[in-house]
């Protein structure tokens, strides 16, 4: 039994010397799609938001590779600039996510003797994201989760919605060695979510009256900003504020890594 746990021991050690583990920084630009996002692609651009994170990988020189990372930033959209200027809504929500992907290097380190200068890769993987959407009001800001504006917690509507969900990052990238150790990668990247509520804003069907009478006028007031709540005019109780599909979000990203075995 000891000789199988020193074997044992010896083995992991003389693979963690063998093993590629590099560390890094990246610097992305983060655009959201959902219910408030232009219908025309270049529109999107208007709501890219700044982003900064830290790199974890392990690459064994072949083509495959095991990469954590550690992102925080901003998400925003806006009727104002989007495809709905009279329906008044808008978030903007800053983002935490914590992702571990897997990477399929297309040109191996020892294809051409050498480590190819430039290598294209592609990922996929899971990420927990935390994501807090509030809208200014008045002078300020309102977190809008707390509120309920689509009358979550009320019988017959949604629960809640938990802020911090899971996604699915995929994505393809251009790696270029600076150094022997450094290391250049330029990525593009989505991720796909299982909830609609990034922006606060779904395709339910709402009533109006019930959601003032029993959540309140600011409830009514962010739920529908371009409705007046003492005079309704000509304007349906019933109403949709978005459509069924869940929301999104990607990345342009430049990364810098240096390797940290020899």
């Amino acid at each position: 039994m000891r000789i199988l746990l020193i074997s044992i021991l010896l083995a992991g050690v003389s693979m963690l010397n063998a093993q590629d583990f590099e560390a890094g920084i990246s610097f992305s630009g983060a655009i959201y799609s959902g219910d408030l996002s232009p219908k025309v692609l270049p529109r999107y651009f208007r709501f890219i938001e700044p982003m900064g994170g830290l790199v974890m990988r392990y690459r064994n020189r072949g083509v495959l590779g095991l990469r954590a990372s550690l992102n925080y930033g901003n998400l925003s959209g806006n009727d104002a600039k989007s495809a709905y200027p009279d329906r008044k809504l808008s978030f903007e929500t800053n983002l935490l996510e914590l992702s571990v992907v897997g990477e399929w290097f297309m040109i191996p380190d020892n294809f051409i003797g050498e480590a190819p200068t430039i290598t294209p890769y592609l990922f996929l993987g899971v990420t927990a994201f935390h994501f807090d959407p509030e809208t200014q009001f008045e002078s300020g800001f309102v977190a809008l989760q707390p509120i309920g504006t689509e009358g979550q917690g009320l019988d017959g509507y949604d629960r809640p919605y938990s802020r911090t969900q899971i996604a699915i990052p995929f994505g393809a990238g251009l790696r270029y060695n600076v150094t022997r150790r450094a290391a250049l990668s330029l990525e593009v990247s989505a991720r796909k979510l299982f909830t609609d509520y990034l922006d606060d804003v779904t395709g339910e069907y709402l009533n109006y009256v019930r959601i003032y009478e029993e959540k309140g006028e600011l409830a009514a007031r962010l739920s529908r900003p371009n409705v007046n709540p003492d005079n309704m005019g000509n304007a349906s109780n019933i109403y949709r504020r978005g459509g069924d599909r869940f929301d999104g979000y990607g990345m342009i990203s430049l990364a810098y890594t240096y390797r940290l075995s020899r």
